[in-house]
């Protein structure tokens, strides 16, 4: 079914001044901002349980973000203290940004417990977008979108954490983990 506009319907000098529709917009406004800049005081007085307005006290508050957040990358730590990674390199091809950068290391020829690892494991998160696609990317489970989102400075060199800065033991890791075992798992033919 074709809709069509009716495009020579008059409006009223009233309805052209549109006055009503301001003074709507302005009451609307108004409301809110008196009870966002008053909304708090029966909370801190004690008569209210819940805040009326959704503010989070940055420092003292702290926002519990969910298990699908996208934080900082951080590489994860086995228990015996290597990382993770094997040194392949699909997370720093894949990465849009081209902020990863992985040496591996030489292996001496004979059975050590690891056959590759990253010598050399940088991520400049001053030019990270914390897209995810390193995450998506790895065979090993070796790198994983953490919820620390404080990373900020003033220093745009210190923003270069090297592979002992982004080493996280596996265990604080473990729900980031599960979720993406659970996510990528039906991808994986």
């Amino acid at each position: 079914m074709a809709y069509y506009v009716n495009r020579n319907i008059k409006m009223t000098w009233w309805e052209r001044i549109y006055i009503p529709e301001i003074i709507k917009g302005m009451i609307i406004t108004s409301r809110h901002f008196f009870v966002n800049l008053f909304g708090f005081i029966p909370f801190f007085l004690g008569t209210q349980k819940e805040r009326k307005i959704m503010t989070v006290y940055y420092p003292e508050e702290q926002v519990q973000y969910p298990v699908a957040y996208r934080g900082r990358p951080v590489l994860a730590q086995n228990e015996d203290g290597h990382p993770a990674c094997v040194a392949c390199g699909l997370c720093e091809i894949a990465c849009p940004a081209y902020c990863i950068h992985i040496e591996p290391g030489e292996n001496s020829g004979k059975q050590n417990q690891y056959e590759r690892w990253p010598d050399v494991f940088n991520i400049d998160y001053a030019i990270c977008i914390f897209c995810g696609n390193c995450e998506e990317a790895c065979p090993e489970e070796a790198i994983f979108m953490s919820d620390d989102c404080e990373i900020s400075m003033l220093d745009r060199k210190k923003m270069l954490y090297t592979k002992e800065q982004l080493l996280t033991p596996v265990a604080d890791l473990q729900k980031r983990i599960e979720f993406t075992r659970n996510m990528y798992a039906k991808w994986n033919y």
